[in-house]
């Protein structure tokens, strides 16, 4: 039995990020509070992206006025695996996960911005230290994308690696085209090269091209992952876990099946991304750079949390996050 609250909170993007999908501005989700019978207090967060393919912040508010309090296990167990982000948010306040070794660290992929600004913030980032980035495409004109490609690579030492993010923009000949380009290149995969409705192009691509391809859009939850896993899929799943599920799930999933796995920020506080690198810390989850190396998307110290730089390890766990959080908001 579990005393239940919750808060809501709208933050403002430091600088929006640029998108297939548009400008993404403003952050906007809930934070809840459990207390069970013993007194112990857990926070989780819920962070939907309806655009990407979660339920709504409205739907997610729906559930939480439902829950009330007290509640119980068997109701929150009971909430349907199409609020992902819920079911989230409900099992990281009432887990128990113990800080990682302090030894632990695992690299971080720097996120660029779209178009012509990634030149500049790759050498930015390489002066930091960072070998792994990701680049949001599908932005701008592909001719003009493929040229600040071409611009991108001749700077990327030879031990570093590129990620490119469509977003589900590109038609089947624009990813056609990108792939080509890329074959050869030092490009780690391309993410999500075409929309999600369009799963024979992906399979299709996939098959026809040499260069790794991610999915991401495709694999909101988890249990969209297991489906494309079962169907054969050969390629690299970007799983946001404050969007997939409970951890324990994810975690479990990938260590029965060993899935060629990226774990990638859905743009969370340091409430939620706490708990996700908790876990990425603790077990060998995946063999890749982090996708968490968003810089300070809030601007803010109280949301940000640590700064995570090259390689992420216990210190980029923001302790106390919850209460702190909890105690600003209205």
């Amino acid at each position: 039995m579990y005393r239940f609250a919750y808060k809501t909170y709208r933050q403002p993007l430091r600088v929006p990020l640029r998108t297939a999908h548009g400008n993404w501005a403003e952050r906007e989700g809930i934070i809840l509070r459990l207390e069970d019978d013993t007194g112990r207090v857990g926070y989780g967060e819920i962070a939907p992206i309806p655009w990407f393919g979660t339920e709504s912040l409205a739907e997610a508010e729906e559930l939480c006025r439902k829950f009330g309090s007290p509640v119980t296990d068997q109701v929150l167990d009971a909430v349907s695996e199409t609020c992902g982000c819920v079911r989230f948010a409900l099992a990281m306040a009432r887990a128990h996960v113990p800080a990682p070794a302090a030894t632990v660290r695992l690299p971080v992929a720097a996120l660029l911005p779209a178009g012509p600004a990634a030149v500049k913030q790759l050498a930015q980032r390489l002066e930091t230290g960072f070998l792994a980035f990701k680049w949001k495409v599908g932005v701008g004109a592909v001719d003009d994308e493929l040229g600040v490609l071409d611009d991108l690579l001749e700077q990327l030492p030879a031990h570093a690696r590129l990620r490119l993010d469509a977003n589900g923009a590109w038609s089947r000949p624009q990813a056609e085209r990108w792939l080509a380009r890329c074959a050869e290149r030092p490009v780690e995969f391309v993410e999500q090269p075409v929309a999600p409705a369009d799963a024979d192009a992906l399979r299709g691509l996939a098959t026809d091209y040499p260069v790794t391809l991610a999915l991401d859009e495709s694999v909101v939850r988890l249990a969209d992952a297991r489906r494309w896993q079962a169907e054969g899929w050969p390629g690299v799943f970007v799983i946001k876990p404050a969007l997939a599920g409970p951890l324990p799930e994810l975690i479990a999933w990938i260590a029965a099946t060993k899935a060629d796995v990226v774990l990638s920020s859905a743009i969370e506080t340091a409430l939620g991304r706490s708990a996700i690198l908790r876990a990425a810390l603790g077990g060998s989850l995946t063999r890749r750079a982090l996708g968490f190396g968003v810089g300070e998307i809030f601007g803010a110290r109280i949301w940000d949390g640590p700064v995570i730089g090259p390689l992420a390890d216990a210190s980029c766990i923001a302790a106390g996050t919850g209460e702190e959080l909890w105690n600003a908001l209205n």
